[in-house]
């Protein structure tokens, strides 16, 4: 499957005005401990295509416990509703019903399921990095297997949510201020070094992607086709890029012409040269800053993925209209999911069907941001 890489069209929705940000660094020098540390693990696209099941089941071999929990993870429903000028179907896979309250359930379950196997033992210690929902789901899964867990978050980062972590058992470090996510990303690496441990590293996570294609593409195949439905695309907002990759490979093998469509932030656009910034955006979206890119989508050719941006006023409304007209309550990337797969159906013939992977129904602060917008 390929498609043309070319900005989607602009949703009609008032769009904010899109943020200059602190100028770049000299490449090379800033972040350095992270940018080896990706340049080393990333993945090669023969790593997103392995089979998920093997791994699995190692892991399952050696921590009977992870298999007990499998059954909280996936099985989502999806739920069709109009696109935003009600020229097509965009079917919404709400990744809410996860046990975590997100997508992120099924990433920290392969991010465990690949670490115990991959270490021949379930005695692992563990470091990871996350804005949010990914360490939910990690302190989640690691307080009731017994792991020993060290997150890192990005600086100004809630009580609530530090709290939150450290009930579940987790330790939690937080990075120097302004460095936005990447200074979370690269502070992990250097706490995985000083306490030898190991990182999860999301962001290189191949199993992640196939994940996603064995489970969550293969589910929204079977529920599409139980209703006679076909594609015309499948929209996913970028944090890692492992859902919306595997999602793209399941989707495409069963459709050839389906569209994946690689939503981003107007505020951080994917390969974004200026350095991190405190600039609001779509949670858990978004360019990681100097120019790096995300490895998983990187993995592909450059013309698989479609690329469109969605500015954070844009997806405060969105999620607003969804609640009110479809009594459904979606994240802002969902709701930016929601638009660009809105975009691709309502450009062409009436009746047309995309997907729009929504992570979950929003944390309190963006529906508080939507409420005051």
């Amino acid at each position: 499957m390929t498609t043309a890489v070319r900005p989607g069209p602009e949703p009609a929705l008032a769009a904010g005005p899109e943020s200059a940000g602190p100028e770049p660094a000299a490449p090379g020098t800033a972040f350095a401990d992270i940018r080896r540390v990706l340049a080393d693990r990333a993945p090669a696209l023969a790593d997103l295509t392995r089979a998920f099941a093997p791994l699995e089941a190692e892991a399952h071999r050696l921590l009977p416990r992870l298999a007990a929990l499998r059954p909280g993870i996936g099985d989502t429903p999806l739920v069709p509703v109009p696109s935003l000028a009600g020229r097509g179907t965009v079917w919404l896979k709400t990744e809410a019903a996860n046990t975590s309250g997100s997508v992120k359930s099924r990433t920290a379950y392969a991010l465990l399921c690949a670490a115990v196997a991959q270490a021949g033992s379930p005695r692992v210690r563990l470091a990871e990095y996350s804005g949010g929902s990914l360490a939910v789901a990690l302190a989640e899964l690691c307080g009731q297997l017994g792991l020993d867990l060290h997150l890192v978050l990005p600086y100004g980062a809630s009580e609530r949510l530090v709290g939150q972590l450290r009930r579940q058992g987790a330790q939690t470090t937080t990075a120097r201020e302004g460095t936005g996510f990447l200074g979370s990303m690269d502070e992990a690496v250097r706490v995985a070094e000083r306490e030898d441990r190991h990182l999860l590293l999301q962001h290189c996570a191949a199993e992640g992607a196939a994940l996603h294609r064995e489970h969550t593409g293969a589910e929204i195949i079977g529920q599409l086709s139980g209703y006679g439905v076909e594609p015309v695309a499948v929209a996913a907002a970028v944090g890692t890029g492992g859902s919306l990759a595997g999602a793209a490979m399941a989707l495409g093998s069963a459709w050839p012409d389906c569209r994946p469509l690689a939503v981003f932030p107007t505020e951080a656009v994917y390969g974004d040269e200026r350095a991190p910034d405190g600039v609001r955006r779509m949670s858990g979206t978004g360019g990681l800053g100097h120019g790096l890119r995300q490895p998983l989508i990187a993995a592909f050719p450059q013309d698989f993925f479609s690329f469109t941006a969605i500015a954070y006023p844009q997806a405060l409304q969105a999620m607003r209209h969804l609640r009110r007209e479809h009594g459904i309550a979606v994240s802002g990337s969902g709701a930016g999911a929601w638009l660009g797969a809105s975009a691709e159906v309502d450009q062409g013939p009436r009746g047309r069907n995309a997907v729009a992977v929504v992570a979950s129904r929003g944390t309190i602060e963006e529906w508080e941001h939507a409420a005051g917008s």
